[in-house]
């Protein structure tokens, strides 16, 4: 029997090209990229616009996405947010996860309210939501 192999780890400057390489990639197409919102169904609830670029990277190595215009972001469908797709301006999977209110643990935070519930004809706005 073999000892246990200690878990994979890459150095910081490893981990800060990564991130430089997802922004760089999520704002590959022409215009900014995309978070879609989605409920239990699959029903889309909303499109978050991002800045280009699409965010900030951080001193820890994070990428700190940005919403570009809250104010355009309307509502389509009311839900509740469960998943998001994050894409390209030209729809090229940039990556996927759930989502949560900034008390949660999701890959996608929404901000100002408790739980991911949201109502059509109103606003989103996207929380601290950092990849790495």
């Amino acid at each position: 029997m073999s000892a246990a192999l200690p878990e994979f780890e890459i150095s910081a400057a490893h981990a800060m090209a990564r991130v430089q390489a997802t922004q760089a990639f999520a704002d590959s197409g022409p215009q900014a990229s995309r978070i879609a919102l989605y409920d239990a169904g699959a029903q889309l609830l909303v499109a978050l616009t991002l800045t280009k670029p699409c965010g900030s990277i951080l001193d820890d190595g994070t990428l700190l996405l940005t919403q570009a215009n809250i104010g355009t972001d309307l509502i389509v469908a009311s839900g509740q947010a469960v998943s998001a797709v994050w894409s390209t301006s030209d729809g090229k999977l940039v990556g996927r996860g759930l989502v949560t209110d900034e008390a949660g643990d999701g890959h996608f935070k929404l901000l100002g309210s408790t739980g991911t519930q949201l109502y059509a004809g109103g606003k989103v706005i996207l929380g601290e939501t950092r990849i790495s």
